[in-house]
């Protein structure tokens, strides 16, 4: 009776930690959860400059700069669907996740003289690049982890995409990772009167692939249900997300044709360079993390090495 007792505690504990995570959010099952090794590095070219600080501006932030900001991260898989709040899941206890613990979370700066005055993220150059290799533009590129599932599941919108158990495969932590850039006020430019509601934001997906988007009914997705017996629900809300970067005028570099990946319009400062030409400046907080509900989210991906690089460039918007 004893040992039928604690059996049946011991289920009760279980299904009750279960239904704890299936109520909150997604997939996690691993009791440590960390995606370490990260490399970021951020460039703009000779026209636009960037600052960690607001004081000190260079046109490349290399990952050698950025290594204070990554002692402590561990990209833990989070959520959000609006690229500024931030939700643990999983086994996890429920709440807000911690900014630069959880997440990677940092404010950059830009300044320029040119008269252009539009910030892009541009440049997806991801099917260029792997993970001990490096080009100029934007890419999110990870190492892989080799996997094998203990069940078959279906891992993509095709009903004959099927990941065998048993079977090792690879995994990319890249392919689960989101982008936000952040529009805020900025502190070091008292001309900046907007009001918020000016500032612009936007999420990106630098995998590029919507057909694996947020909270699809397949990988991660259909390989917790079947490992945990449990039916989850999708979230019916899905965050705005874009999948391509802004293109630019073939006769004209400067000219965007579309704001997709617009993230900041920089603003008179009254400071000016050696040539008597004014800056104009802005801020941004740009967020990276491990999205939970992305159906490439599986607990493998949490011991992979992650490289990224943000290219951003000055331009005139796109009229829409």
């Amino acid at each position: 009776m004893f040992k039928k007792l604690n059996f049946s505690v011991l289920s009760l504990l279980t299904v009750l930690i279960l239904f704890g995570t299936v109520s909150y959010a997604w997939l996690s099952m691993s009791m440590i959860n960390n995606l370490e090794n990260i490399t970021i590095t951020a460039t703009a070219g000779n026209e636009l400059e960037l600052s960690l600080d607001g004081e000190t501006f260079d046109s490349t932030l290399p990952h050698v700069v950025m290594e204070q900001l990554l002692r402590q991260i561990r990209l833990d898989d989070v959520t959000s669907t609006d690229g500024i709040n931030f939700e643990r899941g999983g086994i996890r206890s429920p709440g807000l996740a911690v900014r630069n613990l959880e997440y990677l979370s940092f404010d950059i700066y830009f300044r320029t003289t040119r008269p252009e005055h539009h910030v892009y993220l541009v440049n997806n150059v991801n099917n260029r690049v792997q993970y001990d290799t490096s080009v100029p533009g934007t890419f999110v590129v990870s190492r892989g982890v080799s996997w094998s599932p203990r069940f078959d599941f279906q891992n993509g919108l095709d009903p004959n995409d099927i990941a065998y158990a048993g079977i090792p495969t690879m995994f990319y932590a890249a392919d689960a990772v989101r982008i936000s850039a952040i529009e805020l006020k900025n502190d070091r430019n008292p001309l900046d009167l907007r009001p918020e509601s000016a500032f612009v934001s936007m999420i990106y997906d630098p995998s590029e692939n919507e057909a694996r988007g947020y909270a699809m009914p397949f990988g991660a997705y259909h390989y917790f249900e079947l490992i945990t017996g449990t039916k989850l629900e999708v979230p019916q809300t899905k965050p705005e997300t874009i999948y391509k970067l802004t293109e630019f005028h073939e006769l004209n570099p400067y000219q965007a044709l579309d704001n997709h990946s617009l993230i900041a319009e920089l603003q008179p400062s009254g400071t000016y360079d050696s040539r008597q030409r004014e800056y104009y400046t802005g801020k941004v907080r740009i967020n990276i993390w491990v999205e939970g509900w992305d159906p490439d989210t599986f607990d493998c991906i949490l011991e992979d090495r992650i490289k990224i690089q943000l290219q951003f460039k000055v331009a005139r918007a796109a009229i829409t």
